[in-house]
């Protein structure tokens, strides 16, 4: 498996939807595949790139170094349309938003999608410049198994609420403009990186 480059996602191709997955990965597990599998099949994407990040904002603990978890990953991951990216870390890049205003303005014939876990859009309103990722890029959500009623009732749900696709629409995303967003509901792996880490003690 490939590491792709400091400044591009390797050769992207513009054909189909670029899936773009970030986290920690420290360590990365089967609930990482388990989304970029759903991703890749109910979103119709070409290939999905997990991002690594330098560290999560919102969380205390740091993550292993870079070299770790793309080791890791490499042992983990087995499907070919499942990418491997440093270009956050790489970049120096701190918030997300930093990366895809990057790729967008590099790969302006892109379709990117930005995937993330349902748990996340609870606190998806504590991101930095959360609501120009949402009105800037398609996003694509997956469920994890969190609390539905929380996800509905979130700031990002509540205030882009009239951009939400049901999930039987998923294969609609790609051809919509942003602000634009789905929630499909997949098998619940009940796993984190945090858990596994606290365990490995």
């Amino acid at each position: 498996m490939q590491l792709e480059s400091k400044t591009m996602l390797g050769n992207i191709g513009y054909r189909k939807p670029i899936g773009l997955l970030g986290g920690s990965f420290s360590p990365p597990h089967q609930g990482h595949v388990h989304i970029s599998e759903v991703a890749l099949r109910m979103f119709n994407l070409g290939k999905i790139y997990w991002v690594y990040t330098k560290q999560n904002p919102l969380k205390k603990v740091g993550p292993s170094c870079l070299r770790d978890r793309v080791r890791e990953t490499k042992k983990l991951v087995k499907n070919p349309n499942i990418k491997l990216s440093p270009i956050e870390v790489m970049n120096n890049f701190d918030y997300s938003f930093q990366l895809l205003r990057f790729l967008k303005k590099r790969n302006r014939h892109a379709n990117f999608i930005w995937v993330m876990g349902e748990d996340n859009i609870i606190d998806f309103h504590l991101w930095k410049n959360w609501q120009w990722i949402a009105n800037n890029v398609k996003i694509a959500v997956i469920a994890r198994g969190s609390n539905r009623s929380l996800v509905n009732s979130s700031t990002f749900a509540v205030k882009y609420r009239t951009c939400r696709l049901r999930g039987r629409q998923s294969a609609q995303l790609q051809y919509l403009k942003p602000p634009i967003w789905c929630l499909v509901d997949s098998k619940k792996i009940k796993i984190s990186s945090t858990d596994l880490r606290i365990n490995a003690k």
